[in-house]
């Protein structure tokens, strides 16, 4: 006896037979009857809906359906929980139906799709990223996700992502030819401490979530305590952890072991050494050719070791090591290898440095203006992502935006000797040198009279005016403090040959600025799996912020600025402060009032959203952002009690979390007395916690 279908079933097969990609989205979005499955999820209905003949037409649809609503916002017609919704259903159809195509879609493309779906998560029940990580750990079918997992891990939060990328670590294939994981895997180990870390890191002292996630995988992979054991002290000996995670671990498996007992485990999986890198880079310099194939299995190695142990530390370094050596010589492999290990550790500055200036020694201008800008905006706690990209404008014809850069960098780094140098190098070889001199003389008496590098410009400088007296008295004083280092000292004597040949008569004219070559424009879409997005927006949005700090003269050229962006919420968050520029905070609420739903899952827009109606004198209740983005809580506490928190963090400098540098410099910053400063701390900060 056949079922009786309902006429909402028939209507629904109907039009998906007519049109498959309009029936799907009216199932996920709710927008058409369902029938006898009107009660039922949309992703369970769909299960129910299709007949096996019907699955590549809904492939097929589900795939253009994504590629459709991919970076763009919520349609005009949704509400923030329908799209919500509708995305959670659209992954878990994939998941539960075999859309091999859609499938393979997502898993080209997890960064893209994560940082797309972050902008309408609500809560843990309608969390699309989390419906995508759920897809990406059953559908993977090699280790490329290895560097998805681990990322996820690394942030600590929501603990949903975290449990879905540990699920990943656990399902990943054993190689890159799909062979089934039979054991432990150490990725899933090393997962699991880097998650400690995290939890270490947001000042989680007693670890409960961590002990739970170490008891579930004990009940998942049954073992002997000593076996736990001796596995996780595999793992430790290549890389110790912090002293809070040893010992939430010897709480459950004992893995500290006395001294005379510290010899290599069986399992034990040796990582790369800096001593091997070292002597080959050097000797690398005086035969370049005749080392490389060694440099590639080197580096081979590092990335066998990063894949097998799932423990990217010595790939990132050594990585970096190379890039550096090998920017002169061979800028496309620095770019390779910069990009390679960005993509490992996308939240360590000093891949993004070396990125942007192999694009440039390459002459892909486009790219390396992008890749500078997004590092100023990721990382503004750095002071070099700053002097980095003003340099870099100022050799590339943009010298006027490069002193901006510049004169905002000696306001928000007025203890770093670098950024008055480069302010007034800036000045220098654009041929203002009564400015440049002004600006060496403000360094020396904000308390570097005793930087060899401002001594030796504001002589150079003094020369290049023909005032030998005062060109006379600065070199003195660059004679008495400079230190007796071979790069210094040459830089002096230059200096003084040049002033002895202006004293002859026969004075050598300032070295010009020499213009790199612009030679190739790459495609920003290629750096989409460190990014999420193809960067095009980077420029135009560092630019207005930059330019709205300008005051009056810079309003117009901001907004043209923003004028050229595609729809975003970052072009939303930079359009309200544009208006709270020139028509003051009221005007800036009233248009985040009206958009900020678009992205209703975005904490970023959301903050500024509720940090303009605050501004506008209005009451604010924080608490829901509070709770939901607790990486944001810097700037809402400083908006709430008018003060910036104060931050202590028990670790030395070297072992703090890029969050935990960011969260200092902010509160030292936004703690200034000049509400300008901490309008700029605030801002960069929710710009940082955006892009990352």
């Amino acid at each position: 006896m056949n079922a009786v279908i309902s006429p909402g079933v028939e209507r629904w097969q109907r039009r998906f037979q007519e049109d498959a990609l309009m029936a799907l989205d009216a199932a996920l979005t709710g927008r058409m009857s369902l029938g006898q499955y009107d009660r039922a999820r949309p992703a369970e209905a769909l299960v129910q809906l299709l007949s096996p003949a019907d699955i590549p037409k809904a492939d097929a649809a589900m795939q253009t359906w994504l590629e459709q609503h991919l970076d763009q916002p919520m349609p005009d017609d949704l509400s923030p929980k329908r799209y919500a919704d509708a995305l959670v259903e659209a992954f878990r159809t994939i998941h539960l139906l075999p859309l091999a195509n859609t499938r393979n879609w997502c898993l080209q493309r997890p960064m893209e799709l994560r940082v797309w779906l972050r902008g309408f998560g609500l809560d843990s029940s309608r969390d699309p990223e989390a419906a995508l990580l759920i897809v990406l750990a059953h559908a993977q079918t090699n280790r490329s996700l290895l560097f998805t997992w681990m990322d996820v891990i690394r942030r600590g939060r929501p603990i949903e992502h975290v449990r879905h990328a540990l699920l990943g670590l656990r399902k990943m294939p054993a190689d890159d030819n799909g062979a089934v994981e039979h054991g432990l895997p150490r990725a899933l180990l090393r997962g699991l401490l880097e998650y400690g870390e995290a939890l270490v890191k947001s000042g989680d002292k007693k670890g409960q979530p961590w002990l739970e996630e170490v008891d579930f995988l004990a009940a998942v992979y049954p073992m002997s305590q000593d076996s736990w054991s001796r596995r996780f002290r595999e793992v430790l000996q290549a890389r110790e952890v912090s002293k809070d995670v040893h010992n939430w671990l010897d709480s459950r498996f004992r893995v500290t072991v006395n001294k005379q007992d510290k010899t290599s485990a069986k399992g034990f999986l040796k990582p790369p050494h800096v001593d091997d890198m070292t002597p080959l880079l050097l000797r690398m310099q005086k035969d370049f050719a005749g080392m490389r194939h060694a440099l590639a299995d080197l580096l081979d190695y590092h990335r066998r070791y990063a894949q097998d142990s799932g423990d990217s530390f010595y790939l990132v370094r050594g990585f970096c090591s190379a890039g550096e050596k090998l920017l002169k010589n061979d800028p496309l492999w620095a770019r390779e290898l910069a990009h390679e290990a960005a993509r490992w550790q996308p939240s360590d500055h000093h891949t993004w440095s070396l990125l942007a200036r192999a694009l440039e020694a390459e002459g892909d201008w486009r790219r390396a203006e992008a890749v500078y800008w997004n590092a100023r905006r990721r990382f503004p706690h750095i002071a070099h992502s700053h002097t980095q990209l003003g340099h870099a404008l100022l050799l590339h014809d943009q010298a006027d935006l490069g002193e901006t850069v510049f004169r905002q960098a000696t306001r928000l780094f007025p203890d770093n000797p670098v950024t008055w140098s480069e302010l007034g190098h800036s000045l220098r070889v654009t041929g203002r040198y009564k400015l440049a001199v002004d600006v060496y003389q403000e360094a020396q008496q904000m308390g570097f009279n005793d930087n060899p590098i401002i001594a030796n410009a504001l002589a150079d400088i003094l020369v290049n005016l023909n005032d030998l007296p005062r060109a006379e008295a600065a070199l003195r004083w660059a004679e008495y403090i400079m230190p007796d280092d071979d790069k210094n000292q040459h830089t002096l004597r230059k200096i003084q040959r040049r002033f002895s040949q202006a004293q002859n008569g026969t004075p050598t004219p300032p070295r010009k600025l020499h213009l790199p070559n612009e030679t190739i424009e790459g495609d920003l879409r290629n750096l989409a799996d460190i990014t999420g997005s193809d960067l095009s927006h980077a420029i135009p949005l560092g630019k207005a912020r930059l330019l709205r700090w300008q005051g009056v003269d810079g309003l117009a050229k901001a907004r043209a600025e923003l004028k050229t962006l595609n729809n975003g919420s970052a072009k939303l968050v930079e359009e309200g402060l544009l208006l709270s520029a020139e028509q003051g905070w009221q005007a800036a609420w009233s248009y985040f009032e009206g958009c900020w739903e678009n992205y209703a899952g975005d904490g970023v827009l959301r903050v500024h959203h509720l940090r303009a109606q605050h501004r506008a004198g209005s009451t604010v209740d924080w608490s829901r952002e509070k709770k939901q983005y607790p990486d944001l809580l810097p700037v809402i506490v400083t908006e709430e009690n008018n003060r910036p928190p104060h931050y202590q963090f028990k670790l030395p400098a070297s072992e703090l979390s890029e969050d935990q540098k960011q969260q200092l410099w902010f509160s030292d910053l936004a703690g200034e007395e000049q509400t300008s400063l901490r309008d700029w701390a605030e801002e960069d900060f929710l710009t940082a916690r955006q892009v990352a």
